[in-house]
């Protein structure tokens, strides 16, 4: 995915249908929501040395779930969102930022961050609930 503003909408949405039917009503639900946090937050608040490195999304299908691994634009600085996030109870609710890594660990049902061999990686794993 291109590092850019206006990729994040059209990248979610082609997510989205590949994983129609492996997750559906509020797994799905979740799965947008996080997509585009996630995606969002790499490419606005990314620090890396190359603004023109994409960013790869890859998506497995496993036995009883869903995951999504989205790599860290070339020359990114490594940012664990557990060690940044705010409980969402602790956000004003009038706050217009802030939201995105606390709804990421709230919607997703494993999350997972660190070195892999394509780079830093955020791993987020989705189950249907209930």
């Amino acid at each position: 995915m291109p590092n850019q503003i206006e990729a994040i909408d059209p990248m979610v949405l082609t997510l989205k249908s590949h994983v129609d039917g492996a997750l559906s009503g509020e797994a799905l639900f979740r799965f947008d929501i996080c997509l585009s946090e996630a995606l969002a937050n790499l490419v606005i608040h990314a620090k890396t040395t190359d603004k023109s490195a994409p960013i790869t999304v890859k998506i497995r299908h496993e036995a009883e779930s869903l995951s999504t691994e989205i790599f860290d634009p070339t020359g990114a600085v490594a940012f664990d969102i557990r060690d940044k996030a705010r409980a969402l109870d602790e956000i004003d609710a009038l706050a217009e930022n802030g939201r995105g890594l606390g709804l990421i660990l709230e919607c997703a049902d494993q999350v997972d961050y660190g070195p892999a061999p394509e780079g830093n990686r955020l791993k987020l794993t989705f189950k249907a609930r209930g």
